[in-house]
C-alpha cells in the first residue's frame, strides 16, 4: 500500500502490485477506507516516534515536529487522515501524549486541547504544503508560484500595504517547515498561557 501510494491508493493498484487478485484484497479490506486505514497504521508504525522526555513544551514540540515530518514522508496522507480515516496507531500516539501531559500536570480536558491544537497545526500546515505543490488547471504553474506572482504583482494602496505584500511573499518563498515551526511556537505559547499547569510556567521560561 505504501509503494502505491495514498494519491493513487485504489484496490487494483495495490492488487497489480502484490500480485493478487482484488477478491483477495476483499478479505481483508471492506472498502477503499479500510485499505487507507490499514494503510495510514502501517505509515505510523514505521515512524521513529520521539521519547517522551523534557518538559510539556520540550515535548510537544519534538512531537509536533516529528508529526509534520511523518505527513511530509507520505504524501497524501494526511489528507485522508484529516477525512476522518483514523487508524488504532492514531489513537496511540494521541493516548501516549496526552498521557505524558497529564503526567506533568495538565487536566485530562487540557491535555487532550493541547495535544489537538499542535497536532491539528501540523496536520493542516502539510495539507497546506500539498495544495501548494500542486499544479494550476488553467497554467503550467504550481499553486505556490501562482500565488506569489499574485502578491508580486499588485500594488498595495499604501506604503504599509506595500510592506504586508511584500512579506506575503517572502511567507511563500519561505521553507515550509520553517514557517511551520514559527507558527507551532506562538500556540506553544498560548498553551503555556491558557492550558499548562500553573506551577510550570516559570520552569518553561
Amino acid at each position: 500500500m505504501l509503494a502505491v501510494g495514498f494519491r493513487d491508493l485504489t484496490f487494483a493498484g495495490v492488487a497489480e502490485r502484490l500480485s493478487v487478485g482484488q477478491a483477495t484484497l476483499y478479505r481483508h479490506a471492506a472498502n477503499r477506507d479500510a485499505l487507507v486505514r490499514m494503510g495510514l497504521d502501517l505509515a505510523l508504525r514505521r515512524i521513529e516516534w520521539p521519547d517522551l522526555e523534557g518538559s510539556w513544551r520540550e515535548l510537544l514540540e519534538r512531537w509536533s515536529l516529528a508529526s509534520w515530518h511523518a505527513w511530509e514522508q507520505y504524501p497524501g496522507a494526511v489528507t485522508e487522515a484529516t477525512r476522518g480515516v483514523v487508524p488504532a496507531s492514531m489513537v496511540e500516539l494521541s493516548d501516549r501524549i496526552g498521557l505524558a501531559l497529564v503526567d506533568r500536570g495538565f487536566s485530562p480536558r487540557n491535555a487532550v486541547l493541547a495535544v489537538d491544537l499542535v497536532f491539528d497545526l501540523a496536520a493542516d500546515s502539510r495539507r497546506g504544503v500539498e495544495a501548494m505543490a500542486a499544479t494550476l488547471e488553467s497554467q503550467p504553474a504550481s499553486v505556490r508560484q501562482a500565488m506569489e506572482a499574485e502578491w508580486a504583482t499588485q500594488h498595495g494602496s499604501s506604503e504599509a500595504a506595500a510592506q504586508l505584500r511584500g512579506e506575503m511573499v517572502r511567507a511563500i518563498r519561505e521553507d515550509p517547515a520553517a514557517w511551520f515551526h514559527g507558527k507551532l511556537r506562538i500556540v506553544l505559547a498560548g498553551i503555556d498561557h491558557e492550558l499548562a499547569p500553573e506551577h510550570t510556567h516559570e520552569e518553561q521560561r
